[in-house]
């Protein structure tokens, strides 16, 4: 009996609370008290989810617009990166059109790239492009700009060709210098410079011109500097080429066997 009792009063009990919240919301004034106090809830509620939709729009936007500067940097080092090498083809395309339009009565003459310059090989010798094949043969002259001597082939293989330049130390080379052609020995000190030793008494000064013997008008260097003592009897006269060599890019081989 006691057991029927207490199940009684376990079905009973939820039956009457869930029968007295009915009656109470049902109350014009329940109603009321549950707008006023759910009102501010539904309101932060609403700001809740409305701020966290605003930032993440906000987030996804600046994660777009960073991709797309990413983008764009990428682009602009691209473009960069094409007008260097637009400018380099372009002056190199310019001096080749410069040196052949020159060159186009000189059929002796061919012109090469420098394939090795002085501080990769030995001390003061270029290797080129042109060799054998190209009718290049030992002790052809190589000049740069058409008058500037600048040494001669040592070497030469199927498609290459060494050059020695006349500065390379201990090189010799026979000279005129001044209005009277004075024609003397300049001996190269390495990297494009020269001395000549010349007795005082000859009429020399600084900025004389000093060419090659040639039938052809040329520049080889220009008096820089006249070194002497009091007690000397010789002077010595030095000058350079009137080129960079560590910045040439180009030469011409002047052919002593025309094909």
């Amino acid at each position: 009996m006691n057991f029927r009792h207490r199940n009684n009063r376990s079905v009973a009990g939820p039956f009457l609370v869930t029968f007295f919240l009915i009656v109470i919301f049902s109350l014009p004034w329940t109603k009321d008290i549950l707008f006023k106090v759910g009102s501010p809830l539904w309101s932060l509620k609403n700001s809740v989810t409305s701020f966290f939709i605003n930032n993440i729009s906000v987030l996804n936007s600046k994660t777009s617009l960073s991709a797309e500067n990413n983008l764009l940097k990428e682009q602009i080092k691209s473009d960069q990166i094409n007008q260097v090498l637009f400018n380099l083809l372009k002056t190199e395309n310019e001096e080749l059109k410069d040196i052949l339009n020159r060159k186009s009565n000189s059929q002796n003459i061919l012109l090469s790239a420098i394939l090795v310059k002085p501080f990769l090989s030995p001390y003061d010798t270029f290797v080129i492009d042109v060799g054998e094949a190209d009718g290049v043969v030992v002790l052809d002259k190589v000049v740069v700009d058409g008058n500037i001597f600048i040494g001669y082939i040592s070497e030469v293989y199927d498609n290459a060709s060494k050059v020695i330049l006349y500065s390379s130390p201990g090189e010799k080379v026979k000279v005129l210098i001044g209005n009277n052609n004075i024609e003397k020995e300049a001996i190269g000190l390495g990297n494009g410079n020269f001395k000549v030793e010349m007795p005082r008494e000859d009429d020399i000064k600084e900025g004389d011109s000093i060419v090659i013997p040639s039938i052809v008008a040329n520049i080889f260097g220009i008096v820089e500097r006249i070194e002497f003592k009091e007690s000397d009897s010789f002077r010595n006269i030095l000058f350079k080429y009137p080129i960079n060599i560590n910045e040439l890019k180009w030469v011409e081989v002047v052919l002593s066997n025309k094909k």
